[in-house]
Order: structure tokens, then sequence, then C-alpha cells
């Protein structure tokens, strides 16, 4: 049995020159190290500000029907694997990008050239950018403070959403800005970014259901920079590297799994069809209380704790980071066997002091560490010698983050 595991090194000399490094570590006494890129750990700047709750709520997102029905007649570039909302064409020799918006339902067609200077609004974004080696061209970021990637912490901050700084925005003159939409929720910054000029493009790598779908938005990303070719040999890798961890699970037993702490007296539970139900199987776990399909459900805290009692493992306790959070939270909770055992894991291990967390930066192209750290979580026997990436166990005393 092996363990797998795919870094990228960057080389700079007067710039940012991406090296692909595939690293295969045989043996079960061999360590897996952090990988540091820029959110995803895609963690938009959206999902950084907010606890994991909201993100569930505001990510109810079912798409009606197949998303690209009728593709173009053009060359298929790039035909997606687990991806459901992008694919790439030639098109009059011209390289377009197709989009699809879940929400809406509606499709993007972006003809693309090579990019020099970028702008993300989404710290995931940044981790795609960071991963094919062009972070170089990250002229303007949306709070940079929540960053975790320390290079790309220095870009110009040009705002957040409805408060973003347009004259800096201008200043900076992006051949593209990368954006995304949140369903529900009103983008009159998008629109205004658009009416000054500006060539906005809304990325929904964050409406995919798949952990590896989110990931195999690198090779859109690096359509822009015509380094497709370097990007699907990379995602091919966190493929493989993903599918061996998967297989390490195979005949184990299935361990009962509580996720997420209330906001605001709610408890929102993510959809049997979610990337993160679907992280939790593939390790071997069994999510409780779980509703069908893709939306996230709520449940009272009352509901909650009957499935505590069940749990093995407690995981993604919202912000917390002690276990005396949660008992001061309800008092209950301190009686459930995996709090009394210790049991209950947080995915904010590597973080910045204002509270921005790499697993929703670098954790967006880095699916295969997210799931090596839960199966070491679910089956520790599996991976005795694991280093976790981005979960630490929550103690009774606090325990210092990694910060970049």
């Amino acid at each position: 049995m092996s363990q797998i595991r795919v870094h990228w090194q960057k080389k700079s000399r007067g710039g940012h020159t991406g090296c692909l490094v595939l690293l295969l570590l045989f043996a079960l006494s061999s360590t897996l190290l952090g990988c540091g890129q820029g959110r995803g750990g895609r963690q938009p700047v959206r999902e950084q500000q907010q606890s994991q709750a909201q993100q569930a709520a505001q990510e109810q997102v079912v798409p009606v029907q197949p998303a690209f029905p009728h593709k173009t007649p053009g060359l298929i570039l790039y035909n997606p694997e687990y991806a459901q909302n992008f694919y790439l064409a030639l098109e009059d020799g011209r390289k377009v990008l197709y989009l699809h918006d879940p929400a809406s339902d509606k499709t993007f067609r972006h003809e693309i050239g090579t990019v020099k200077r970028v702008v993300c609004l989404s710290t995931t974004h940044l981790a795609f950018i960071h991963a094919i080696g062009a972070s170089a061209s990250v002229c303007g970021v949306s709070g940079a403070r929540y960053i975790y990637n320390p290079r790309l912490r220095q870009c110009t901050d040009v705002g957040y959403e409805s408060s973003i700084n347009y004259e800096t925005l201008l200043k900076l003159a992006p051949d593209v800005v990368f954006a995304y939409s949140i369903h529900g929720k009103t983008a009159d910054y998008i629109t205004k970014m658009e009416q000054l000029g500006l060539n906005v493009i809304q990325i929904p790598e964050h409406t995919e259901r798949h952990p590896l779908g989110k990931a195999e938005f690198l090779v859109a990303f690096a359509a822009f920079y015509g380094l497709e070719d370097q990007a699907r040999q990379q995602f091919c890798e966190i493929r493989d590297a993903y599918l061996e961890y998967k297989s390490l699970v195979t005949g184990q037993k299935k361990e009962k799994v509580l996720i997420n702490a209330p906001f605001n007296d709610i408890w929102y539970l993510p959809g049997s069809e979610s990337h993160q139900n679907i992280f939790i199987g593939d390790a071997g776990g069994v999510l409780l209380g779980t509703c069908p399909g893709v939306n996230s459900s709520t449940i009272s805290t009352e509901q909650a704790y009957l499935y505590a009692l069940e749990a093995d493992v407690w995981l993604n306790p919202n912000h917390y980071t002690q276990l005396a959070e949660l008992e001061n939270l309800d008092n209950r909770f301190a009686r459930v066997p995996c709090f009394r055992n210790g049991n209950v894991w947080n995915n904010n291990l590597r973080s910045t002091p204002e509270g921005g967390s790499d697993y929703y930066e670098s954790g967006a192209i880095s699916p295969h560490l997210i799931l090596a750290d839960l199966i070491a979580i679910l089956h520790p026997s599996l991976l005795p010698s694991h280093t976790f990436t981005y979960y630490r166990q929550l103690s009774r005393s606090q325990a210092a983050p990694q910060h970049p």
C-alpha cells in the first residue's frame, strides 16, 4: 500500500515559472506534507469572511438539465472529465471558453487570449493561477488579509463586492477581472465593472458537485496563459492521487460523521450529492442527517444533538478551535462520545491571523490532500504516518494555527 503526493515547486528568476514535480512517496512510513498555493484553497473571500453554515445556505444550486446539451460545432479543445460547467473550444481559429451558471441555467461564451495582468475577486482563483506558475500576473485581489499565500497577500487590494474601489481597479488596468456569483444575491458591482469597460469573467467552479470537478477548472484558468497542456497533466496527477487515496478505504467500515455547528440557532447539513458529502463518502464515512440532492438542509440543534450521540467523528464545527468553545455553545455536546473522545476536527489548521483559511484557498486544487486528511481522521490505521495539511484536532487548550 502506498501514499501518493502531488505538488508543484516554483522557480523564479526575474519572474515566476512553474516547474511541475510529481513526488511519489511509497511506504506507509512516508509523510504527507502541506502543499502551498494560493484558495481555493479555494476560499473565495465570501467564504473566508463567513461561516461554513452561511456558505451552505448560499450554495442552493441544482442544475435542471445538462450544462451543455448542444456544444459548439467547432473543435473541442478540452472536454472535462469531472467538471460540468466549462469546456474549451476552437472556433474560427480562436480559443473559446464556455461557462455555465447552474443557478440561472445560462451559458456564457468568452473568446480568450493570453493575459498579462489579472485581478482576482476570489482567493480560490488565486490558487488556480498560482498552481500553474502564473502568480506574477496577479495585480489585484479582494480581501488581501484573508489570503493565505504570502506572495499574493502583497497584491493591491481593490476591496470587496459593494465596497470595491473602482478608481484603484481602473488604475491596475487588468486584462481580466475574475469574479464569482452567488445564487440569490444581486451583483451590482459586477455590472458596474462591466459598465466601466472592464473584462469581467465569472468563474463558476464553486458550483461543481465533485471535488475533482472543482479542481479541473485548473485547465480553464490555464487557457488564459496558453498552459492548457501543463494543466491537463497537473489535473491528471491530482485525479490519480485522489483515486488512489479513495481506494484505500475499500471494504472499511463506514464511520458516522456529524458536520458543522449551529449558526443563528440553525444547523446546516450538505446534501447527499454535495462535494462535502462526496469527500466524506470517499474517505470511508457516512454523513448523518443528510438529505438527497445537492441542496443543503437545516435541522434544529436538538436534532443535531441526537445525531451527535451516534457520531464517531465531528467535522468542521464552523470557526471553532477549542472543545471548550463548543461546550459553551451547548453543554449537552460535551457529553457525546466523539466530544469525550476528542474526535472533533476542523479544517482551519492553515489560516491567516484575520481568519482566512487555506482550506478554501489551495484546497480547491488539492482535493487529494483534503481526502488524505479525512481518511487519516476516519481510518487512522490506513495512514499511520500522515501529516495533516488542512485539518487539526480540537483540544482543550488553544493550539496555534499555521500562519503564512
